[in-house]
């Protein structure tokens, strides 16, 4: 292996109350930053999981409503606990066809992996309500989509751990940063919805692959992750902009590995899918490329503002959103190559994901959660991370207090009107803009990056040479 193309030796940890200004200004009420000699009485790993056992704890308190009083009505946008995970389950009579999201005839529109989770848990589900311990325990068959939420929702926060120690591993001598992803209130109130954070955590393992000098195992994670979601996929772009600068030291082979191992571990996985039922296989893509403007997105306002006017049709939301997400890549492309020093992939990526999420033709709340390790392995600032969250929660509400108004009868006084579901779909697509800006400066000008600052400079006479960017991810 080429060693330029190895992970950078983790030095000391940075001490985030003296790196990050936000957190030193907070630490001066407890006694000021850490000093150069500290040694923490807990390591970094097992604090991470701590923090990450309590942001388990409060997402399950977030959900202690429909728990109890169950999925239905609108009294689950009022307590911000809808989940599509129990709606799915109740909907497409999982309880009586665990395995209908691989065999049909059921209609689920989510990818192989996907379905596969869901499908698995599903035949648990039904398994375990044929137990007597499992009665004794609260659970029942009037009742079975709880236990299949309950269970989803252990499984996903087993995978909310490990995702926080790839981070942790990805952030080198910042591990630090992964308490983003440990607390962050995004992932809070959204891993519950859905099953995004299995995806999330497959495409941490293709980034910690690769700055590890793994490019097939990266590949094959991405693979893995697109089989969740299709959003693990830009992955590839941003090796691919690396890739074509003479700067980085990687081959063109790197990308011909990283897109060998995405190949073969997706046919791996879906071929087995389309054999046992095309039709089930490709509901997924065929809802994609059919399904209009959905809420949140800027089509969706567009579609609002425009009110007795008339929206744009299906067909042509689908050209526009991927004419300029199209653009919004190229964009990425140049900045990539035109960039005096080589950016990290991770950055990258982020801008590739972040536009996407931008220019979508939806914007569930749950996909909040896709760019939570990209913000703590690309833009690790925790004022700008927290203020973007804020803004996201903003509009976990909105959405949830508009769709009340659409789905109940309700009063005013317990929705959001129209004017105010604008401003916070505006509000989150603002914030997202800033973070994205925040990162396109960090390219242009490393010595503002947080992560670059971490390296120790191995260039003799203080002289700063270019970081090859698959030691940085």
């Amino acid at each position: 292996m080429d060693p330029m193309t190895k992970p950078p030796k983790d030095g000391p940890p940075v001490a985030p109350t003296r790196d990050d200004p936000m957190l030193r200004h907070l630490s001066e009420r407890l006694g000021g930053p850490a000093g150069a000699r500290l040694r923490p009485r807990g390591t970094p790993t097992r604090v991470l999981l701590g923090l990450t056992v309590l942001g388990i704890l409060l997402s399950a308190l977030t959900s202690q409503y429909c728990r109890i009083n169950g999925w239905g009505g609108v009294g689950v946008y009022h307590a911000g606990c809808y989940s599509d995970i129990s709606a799915l389950f109740t909907q497409r009579e999982l309880g009586q066809a665990p395995w209908g999201p691989l065999l049909g005839p059921s209609y689920f529109e989510y990818p192989v992996l996907t379905s596969l989770v869901a499908a698995l848990l599903a035949a648990s589900t039904r398994f375990l309500l044929t137990q007597e311990v499992t009665v004794a325990l609260g659970w029942s068959a009037e009742r079975a989509s709880l236990l299949y939420w309950d269970l989803s929702f252990a499984a996903a926060a087993a995978v909310w751990l490990v995702l926080v120690l790839v981070v942790m591993k990805a952030a080198g001598a910042r591990p630090w940063d992964a308490a983003i992803v440990a607390l962050s209130p995004a992932i809070i109130f959204g891993i519950g919805i859905n099953w995004d954070i299995w995806a999330v955590t497959a495409l941490a393992l293709a980034i910690l692959a690769f700055q590890r000098g793994a490019h097939v195992s990266a590949g094959v994670m991405i693979g893995v992750g697109v089989s969740f979601k299709l959003f693990p996929l830009f992955m590839l772009g941003a090796v691919l902009v690396l890739v074509l600068r003479r700067d980085t030291r990687l081959g063109f082979q790197v990308f011909l590995r990283v897109l060998g191992g995405t190949a073969a571990s997706w046919l791996v996985l879906n071929i087995p899918a389309m054999a046992l039922s095309f039709t089930s296989w490709s509901q997924f893509f065929e809802l994609s490329a059919e399904r209009g403007a959905g809420y949140s997105s800027p089509w969706h306002l567009w579609q609002l503002l425009a009110g007795d006017r008339g929206g744009p049709s299906p067909e042509m939301i689908s050209g526009l959103a991927l004419g300029l997400f199209v653009a919004a890549c190229a964009g990425v492309l140049v900045l990539g190559l035109l960039a005096k020093h080589p950016p990290r992939m991770v950055q990258l990526l982020f801008l590739i994901v972040a536009a996407f999420l931008l220019l979508n033709k939806v914007y569930s709340p749950q996909f909040m959660i896709w760019l939570i390790p990209l913000i703590a392995l690309a833009a690790p600032r925790w004022r700008d991370a927290l203020i973007w969250q804020g803004f996201q929660l903003l509009h976990f509400w909105a959405v949830w207090m508009y769709l009340a108004g659409i789905v109940g009868d309700q009063d005013p006084q317990h929705s959001f009107d129209t004017a105010l579901y604008i401003a916070a779909v505006l509000g989150h697509i603002g914030a997202t803009i800033y973070l994205m800006v925040q990162v396109v400066l960090d390219i242009l000008r490393p010595e503002r990056d947080p992560v670059r600052r971490a390296i120790p400079d191995p260039a003799p006479g203080g002289r700063h040479e270019p970081v090859p960017s698959s030691e940085l991810g």
